[in-house]
């Protein structure tokens, strides 16, 4: 898969969207949910700014809107701490075509103010992301996006910690 660094080394691009690389101390390497072993992300990540997930709910029109948003994201990062996550105890299975995940949802200070800074320079209406970090998948299979409150809705159900510790 293409990901390249941004803003230095702490942010990654790939799939059209600005990540955060993350990490967890004692994750099991797979997990048995619903009769599915799900095996753990081969890539943890909390996904921070889903360019074309963007650009395509809300039709942005905007010449060289990805590379201006990698470019605004820099800026906004390099004086605005992006982080650290913090994860809550709030876990989902997330269902979707034929993906299958667990995520934990999580929270990324500053990111918000970063949406608010977007939405008032591209003159847009962009809900803030749900943040979380994919924990398992299917194997040979991506996550799920979850951009905002609807796939939430629609793509997932909470369920209790799959773990057994917290994060």
């Amino acid at each position: 898969m293409d990901r390249e660094l941004v803003c230095g080394d702490k942010f990654v691009f790939g799939h059209e969207t600005i990540s955060l690389l993350v990490s967890f101390k004692d994750l099991p390497n797979k997990t048995i949910f619903e009769g599915n072993t799900l095996l753990v992300n081969d890539f943890l990540h909390v996904s921070l700014v889903c360019i074309g997930k963007i650009i395509e709910k809300y039709n942005v029109q905007i010449e060289d809107f990805k590379d201006k948003i990698i470019k605004d994201f820099c800026e906004f990062s390099s004086k605005n701490e992006i982080g650290p996550v913090s994860y809550s105890n709030d876990f989902k299975f997330g269902e979707k075509e034929d993906k299958k995940t667990i995520v934990v949802m999580c929270n990324v200070p500053n990111l918000n103010k970063f949406f608010d800074q977007m939405n008032k320079k591209y003159r847009l209406d962009v809900e803030y992301p749900p943040t979380h970090a994919t924990l398992y998948k299917l194997p040979n299979k991506l996550g799920i996006f979850l951009t905002d409150l609807n796939d939430i809705k629609n793509f997932t159900k909470p369920i209790t910690n799959p773990i057994g510790h917290a994060l």
